[in-house]
C-alpha cells in the first residue's frame, strides 16, 4: 500500500490489512521489518482541519513522552513530517502498534476509578501545557446548542426518510432541552488542554492491570473546560449495558421512568451511583488542587450535559444516514441514542 510505504518504517512493509479501530478514521495494521504499525486515514469529513489536528497530537504527545508517561508514539514520513498525503488529498498518519493490550470495558466500580485516575493523571500531567499553544480543529465540538440545531435541519432536510419514524425520541429530546442551557456552566470553567473524547474506550489497558493506561485517540485534543472530559467519563462509564445496547422497551422507559427501580428495568441501561461515586473520587484524588471549587461542583453538571448532546448526536447521524459514526447494522445510532436518552433520565434521578 502506497501510504504505508510514504512512512519511515524499519523495514519493507510486509503486509497490510484491515484494523477495527474507533468510529470515525479508517485504521490498518501494517508489519514492517518484524514491527507492527496502526495506519489510519482521518476521515476529511469530521476532521476538516486535518493539519491543527495532527499539530496538536504531536505538541500532547511530546509534552506526555518528555515527562515519561506512556502515550502514543507517531512515525514520521520518510520527509520527517506527521502525516501524508495522498493524490485524493487523504491525509494519513501512523503510530507504532501497542501490543498486548485492549480499550477498557467498565463493569464495576473499579474500573470506574480506573478512568478516573487515567484521565484525572492525564489532565494533570497536561496542565503545565500551555492552551493556546493548541489550535481549535474543531470550532463548538461541545455545543449542545448547536447539536440540537443540527438535528432539527437533519430532521427538516429529511435526506433519507428517517424523521418520522423518530417521532417518540424527538419528542423525549425536547423534553429535556433544559439540559443544552445548563451546558453554560461548563463554558464558564477556566479553559485548560482538555481531551473532548473521553470516554471509557479510549484507555488501553492490559489484562492483568500492570501497565498503565494509555490514553489514545487524541484527535479531539483542544483548548476547553476540562469537565467535558468528566461528563464523557460519566456518561462513558456509569451505564450497566453498553452503548449500543438497544432498550428492552425504549417508549415505556421515556419519560415516565422516575418512578421505576432497577429491578423493573431489566435489560435497560441503568445509571450505577457506586461506580460514578467511585470514579469521581479517583478523578478528584488523581488532579489534586488542579480544580478550581466551582469546577468541582459543577461535576454533578457534566454527566447529564454530555449524555444529553450524545443522545443528540447519534439522533442526528441515524436521521442524516449514519454518515459520522460508523455502525455494524442499520438502526445501530438509533439504539445508542435510545441508550442514551434511558440513561440519561436514570441519571437525573440521582444527580
Amino acid at each position: 500500500m502506497e501510504a504505508a510505504e510514504a512512512f519511515a518504517l524499519p523495514g519493507p512493509v510486509e503486509a497490510v490489512e484491515p484494523h477495527p479501530t474507533g468510529h470515525i478514521n479508517e485504521a490498518f495494521l501494517v508489519v514492517a521489518g518484524g514491527c507492527r504499525f496502526l495506519l489510519q486515514r482521518l476521515n476529511a469529513a469530521v476532521f476538516p482541519d486535518a493539519d491543527s489536528t495532527m499539530a496538536n497530537i504531536v505538541r500532547v504527545t511530546s509534552h506526555l513522552a518528555a515527562k515519561g508517561e506512556p502515550t502514543l508514539t507517531l512515525v514520521a514520513t520518510a520527509d520527517g513530517t506527521p502525516s501524508w498525503r495522498d493524490a485524493d488529498g487523504a491525509v494519513w498518519r501512523m503510530y507504532e502498534y501497542i501490543s498486548d493490550v485492549h480499550p477498557l470495558e467498565v463493569a464495576a466500580p473499579d474500573g470506574a476509578a480506573v478512568v478516573g485516575r487515567a484521565y484525572g493523571r492525564f489532565h494533570r500531567l497536561l496542565a503545565d501545557l500551555e492552551p493556546a499553544c493548541l489550535r481549535v480543529s474543531l470550532r463548538g465540538f461541545h455545543d449542545p446548542a448547536r447539536r440540537l440545531a443540527a438535528l432539527h435541519a437533519a430532521v427538516k432536510d429529511d435526506a433519507c426518510g428517517r424523521a418520522q419514524s423518530v417521532a417518540d425520541e424527538l419528542d423525549v429530546i425536547a423534553g429535556l432541552r433544559d439540559m443544552a442551557a445548563r451546558a453554560c456552566v461548563l463554558d464558564r470553567a477556566p479553559v485548560r488542554v482538555a481531551h473532548n473524547d473521553a470516554k471509557a474506550a479510549n484507555l488501553l489497558v492490559d489484562d492483568d492491570g500492570d501497565r498503565p493506561p494509555v490514553v489514545v485517540d487524541l484527535d479531539t485534543v483542544m483548548p476547553g473546560s476540562v469537565l467535558w472530559d468528566v461528563g464523557d467519563m460519566v456518561r462513558s462509564t456509569t451505564g450497566t449495558v453498553p452503548e449500543s445496547t438497544t432498550p428492552a422497551d425504549f417508549r415505556a422507559s421515556m419519560p415516565n421512568s422516575r418512578g421505576l427501580t432497577h429491578e423493573s428495568r431489566s435489560g435497560q441501561p441503568v445509571f450505577d451511583v457506586e461506580r460514578y461515586r467511585a470514579l469521581v473520587e479517583a478523578y478528584l484524588d488523581e488532579t489534586g488542587d488542579l480544580l478550581t471549587e466551582s469546577e468541582r461542583t459543577d461535576i454533578a453538571v457534566a454527566g447529564p450535559v454530555i449524555t444529553y448532546e450524545q443522545a443528540v448526536r447519534f439522533l442526528t447521524d441515524h436521521v442524516q444516514g449514519d454518515v459520522y459514526f460508523r455502525i455494524a447494522h442499520r438502526g445501530q445510532n438509533l439504539d445508542r441514542a435510545r441508550n442514551q436518552l434511558v440513561l440519561l433520565t436514570s441519571m437525573l434521578e440521582e444527580l
